[in-house]
């Protein structure tokens, strides 16, 4: 083998090698609801509904009440879509 051949050879492994461990090390960001504090007993979500609208989701913990929140865009103001009773949706009926 020629030297040329080699190192041809030798740069495509360290390519290989590097994409390997780039992709290894490279992980997506993990979606997490954050709690406000005891006091509040409170978590809140905020995900895409529809195309380019966003809604705010909240968890009365204590209540057990999921409250649903969209952004309107005429009025630039957060509005209060709708709740579900999370006790009575996750009840077990077996």
């Amino acid at each position: 083998m020629n030297k040329r051949i080699c190192l041809a050879l030798l740069v495509c492994v360290n390519a290989l090698l590097l994409t390997g461990i780039v992709l290894k090390s490279y992980a997506l960001p993990a979606a997490l609801a954050q709690g406000t504090g005891l006091a509040g007993n409170y978590l809140t979500v905020a995900g895409e509904v529809r195309d380019q609208y966003d809604a705010l989701y909240m968890i009365d913990t204590r209540a057990r009440i999921l409250h649903a929140f969209y952004f309107d865009i005429g009025s630039k103001r957060l509005k209060y879509a709708d709740s579900r009773d999370l006790e009575r949706d996750f009840r077990n009926k077996g």
